[in-house]
């Protein structure tokens, strides 16, 4: 018999090409499908879409852009809402200069903070979240040095304007204003662990231990005119917080998770105690 033979059963090399490229389409079909289909499902749920500013203390704006680049603030569950978030960096209660829908300072102290102009914050400014991260705040003593042994209300510290440094304002008010306390003082300097950290000073530790006064607690609030579409998003972006990713970003940056604080210190506190300042550096 004359011709080509093939054994029976095996399949030529154009039927095993097909057999591969089927195989091929049985595994990528449904992740397309997927892939489109959240992509569907994604579009499907922007029943509406704002655009939200958010100003928060530089080293938390520095988390935050990280956090929305990855996808945090995306609508959560139940929230047609989606929101094109935008993040600028703030320093003290600068924000008056903004048009920020969101404010994210180190502490609640801004907001009760007395405004040379007037201008009543606490009126303004709505707590959605006490606390959305925290950070140690106290000595920065030199690198090496053990905090065993200071007292943190006998120790000579050198502090900044409490009227634009927040760690130097929570200082005053915890501790008053007394022979001990100087603007650019020859003491250890009072800094939050991520100022530390942004010095890139390799000569100084973060806050710690005995040297540790306090911390931020970096409260979330939202403008009390803010629309029902906005408040929605700042939601979003509170609920977004609850991710693994989130508390990742939080130490890559110095900061910690949120902390349970007392009653905010009150607006006759905080001015009294910038009285005794603006005497003591007079004096």
């Amino acid at each position: 018999m004359t011709g080509v033979h093939r054994r029976r059963g095996r399949l030529s090399k154009e039927g095993r090409r097909l057999l591969g490229g089927l195989a091929l389409l049985a595994v990528f079909a449904p992740v397309t499908a997927y892939t489109l289909n959240a992509a569907i499902a994604h579009v499907q749920s922007c029943g509406t879409e704002v655009d939200l500013h958010v100003a928060a203390a530089p080293e938390m704006a520095a988390a935050l852009e990280d956090f929305v680049a990855a996808g945090g603030g995306a609508p959560s569950r139940g929230s047609d809402v989606c929101a094109r978030i935008t993040v600028e960096a703030v320093t003290g209660n600068a924000v008056a200069g903004t048009e920020a829908d969101v404010w994210i300072p180190e502490t609640v102290l801004w907001r009760n903070f007395p405004d040379a102009e007037g201008a009543d914050l606490a009126g303004q400014w709505d707590v959605l979240q006490e606390s959305t991260a925290s950070a140690a705040v106290g000595l920065a003593l030199p690198a090496g040095e053990s905090s065993d042994g200071v007292l943190l209300d006998e120790a000579d510290v050198a502090l900044r304007d409490p009227r634009g440094h927040a760690a130097s304002l929570m200082w005053i008010i915890m501790f008053g204003v007394d022979e001990h306390t100087r603007e650019g003082g020859d003491g250890a300097a009072v800094m939050s662990a991520p100022e530390v950290m942004a010095a890139g000073d390799p000569d100084l530790q973060a806050p710690a231990g005995a040297a540790q006064a306090g911390q931020f607690e970096y409260p979330m609030l939202s403008r009390a005119d803010l629309g029902e579409a906005e408040r929605e998003a700042a939601q979003n972006l509170l609920r977004s917080y609850k991710s693994e990713s989130y508390g990742q970003v939080l130490a890559e940056h110095a900061l910690g998770p949120a902390v349970s604080q007392s009653a905010p210190s009150s607006a006759e506190i905080i001015e009294a105690a910038l009285r005794s300042w603006d005497e003591r550096e007079g004096a």
